[in-house]
């Protein structure tokens, strides 16, 4: 009976010590679930400031809106650093992803999308 025991012991620990494994693991893989966008890294984000302010050069957007878009930016740039590494959570992904579509929305084709006019 005390076989048993040692042994029931024994494989309770490997499946405890294989469990706390596979957790951390987890844990350390960058947050996908399934979806990934490409502009959610640090380029790209950094990039934004130069949108707002030529969208606002350009009359798209009043300067106040521009001031609160680089705020908004300000607030959410670490988050891109965090999301790009895999450190963020749900809810700082999502929180990055709606400002940079906000941004991306309100300064639409000042980035790409316009036609540039030509000078001789």
């Amino acid at each position: 009976m005390t076989k048993f025991k040692i042994l029931a012991a024994a494989a309770a620990s490997t499946l405890a010590l294989g469990g706390a494994t596979m957790a951390t693991t987890a844990q350390a893989q960058p947050y996908h679930h399934g979806y990934s966008d490409s502009r959610l890294n640090t380029s790209y984000v950094n990039h934004l400031g130069w949108k707002i302010d030529r969208a606002r050069e350009q009359g798209v957007i009043s300067w106040r809106q521009a001031r609160d878009l680089h705020m908004q930016l300000a607030r959410v740039q670490p988050l891109a650093w965090r999301a790009q590494t895999g450190q963020a959570r749900p809810w700082e992904v999502r929180r990055l992803e709606h400002v940079v579509n906000r941004i991306d929305s309100l300064t639409q084709g000042y980035a790409y999308n316009m036609r540039r006019p030509y000078y001789r």
